[in-house]
Parts: C-alpha cells; sequence; structure tokens
C-alpha cells in the first residue's frame, strides 16, 4: 500500500496564492494541477491509495477556516486523511479542540517559514500538550529559506522540543534536507520524532541504505503534491532503490503513516 503523507489539496484561493509565490521566488516546472479535485485524481492515478492533505497557516485567524474547509471537503473520502493547521497567534488550546474533536482531524502541519515562527515556540504548548497525549502526528516543516531548505542548526528547534515532549509524534517535513544527516541524527537519540521522505521542489532526501539502517520505522514517504517538480513515481522509486528488506520498504511506502494515523484514533 502506497500511503503518502504530504499532499496538499487547499481551497482555489489559497492554492492560486501558493502557485503565484513559486512562479515568482522558486521558477519550478510543477508537474501536477493545482486544483484540488484534479490533483486528488493526479494522485490516485500515480498509484497512491491513501494521502494526508496538509494545509497550513501564514498568520493568525485562517487556520479554523481552513480546518472547517478541510473536514468538510473530505469527510468520508476512503483515500484523503485531512488535516489541520494552527499558527502560534492564534488562540491554540481552541483551534486544536475544534480540529481534532469537533472535526475529527487526526494529522496537523505547522510551517516556520510561512507562518515565521518556531516549531519550539511555547504558545504552541497546548498543542503539544493534546499530541503527547493523544497521539496526532504533527508534520513541522522547520527551514525558514525562501526555497524550503532546512539548515543543520533549524533541526536543533526539533530537538529541543522533542526533548520538552518525548511522547509528541513530530514529522519532519522533507526530513530536513538539505540537513538530512543531522535530522536522521536526532532520530536515533529520540523516540517520537519521524521524518518524511519528501522532495524538495526538484531536489530528492538525500538518503541511502545505510543512513536508512534502523530508522525503517522512523521514515514516511511523501511527495509535495500538487506543488513539486518530481513525480510520485520517481519518489517512490527513490525508497525502492534504498534496496531495503520488503517488510521495511512497505514500512517507508505506507506503514508507518497508516500506524501513526491510527494511533491517533482514525478510523
Amino acid at each position: 500500500m502506497l500511503v503518502d503523507a504530504h499532499v496538499h489539496l487547499l481551497p482555489d484561493r489559497l492554492m492560486g496564492a501558493i502557485r503565484r509565490f513559486f512562479a515568482e521566488h522558486i521558477p519550478a516546472g510543477l508537474l501536477y494541477p493545482g486544483d484540488h479535485g484534479a490533483a486528488r485524481a493526479a494522485i490516485v492515478a500515480a498509484g497512491v491509495e491513501r494521502c494526508w492533505s496538509l494545509p497550513y497557516a501564514h498568520r493568525a485567524g485562517v487556520a479554523a477556516g481552513l480546518n472547517r474547509w478541510m473536514a468538510d471537503t473530505f469527510a468520508g473520502d476512503p483515500v484523503v486523511v485531512a488535516g489541520a493547521t494552527v499558527h502560534p497567534a492564534d488562540e491554540v488550546e481552541c483551534i486544536v479542540e475544534e480540529a481534532f474533536g469537533e472535526l475529527g482531524l487526526r494529522v496537523l502541519k505547522l510551517h516556520c517559514s510561512v507562518g515565521a515562527f518556531a516549531p519550539d515556540d511555547h504558545r504552541l504548548d497546548p498543542l503539544w500538550r493534546r499530541v503527547s497525549a493523544e497521539g496526532q502526528p504533527v508534520v513541522v516543516h522547520v527551514g525558514r529559506a525562501i526555497d524550503g531548505r532546512t539548515a543543520p542548526a533549524e533541526i536543533a528547534a526539533v530537538g529541543r522540543l522533542a526533548d520538552r515532549w518525548p511522547d509528541a509524534p513530530i514529522v519532519v517535513a522533507h526530513a530536513g534536507a538539505p540537513a538530512s544527516a543531522t535530522t536522521l541524527d536526532l532520530l536515533r537519540r529520540t523516540r517520537s520524532v519521524y521524518a518524511d521522505l519528501t522532495p524538495t521542489v526538484d531536489e530528492l532526501v538525500p538518503l541511502d541504505r545505510a543512513s536508512a539502517a534502523g530508522l525503517e520505522r522512523r521514515l514516511l514517504f511523501g511527495s509535495d503534491s500538487p506543488n513539486v517538480g518530481i513525480s510520485i513515481e520517481s519518489a517512490r522509486d527513490h525508497v525502492r532503490a534504498l534496496g531495503l528488506a520488503p517488510e521495511d520498504e512497505q514500512a517507508i511506502l505506507g506503514g508507518n503513516a497508516e500506524r501513526l494515523v491510527a494511533a491517533s484514533g482514525a478510523a
């Protein structure tokens, strides 16, 4: 089973803004349509059987509406695991309570660059307290660079976060690439930090069999569709090229993501 733990099926207005940002700042050829219905169809056509759709808030005041749109749009969808978001300048506890309670969302995304905050911002403590108790995975894009890349020093904030909240399931987006070695070191010294192998625009996460050894249950497949210049098939083949044991390969390509969502209480 192929589970894509990092896609963005979003409202038209938000996707339009994201596409304009790419056109102005990151001139890469994006492979998939931005419209959420067409993007979903393309993801399924590429062999994905389930995906996490991850919204993100660029400022206070937008997360609640985004979360409700996600819940309404993908209610009952057998493919899409609808995600939530929050901004530290929001009433975090209220937003998270609605998202995980009334709306029944079971994964959340934080984008530190877009929202201009650090992952260990203490205003997010109500989020980390909640997921530490209930197990909802939180995908965190740590890097603040305009092109999405992460510096080794930026991974330290996730380490501080994991030290304070050791039971919080934290998924480092893009494996913190190009600082992926630093990210994998963090995975080895923590018990609840994961990483997704999502490309950064048009660059695959640098990973080989040796660096993945022992972390096969802590890595997740991701594509960043539809805003990506590498196909889902190419990202999948990158994992297959590691030459892992079949059970380890399947864990990365789907089993780990399914396990995390199941542990969060999703049906």
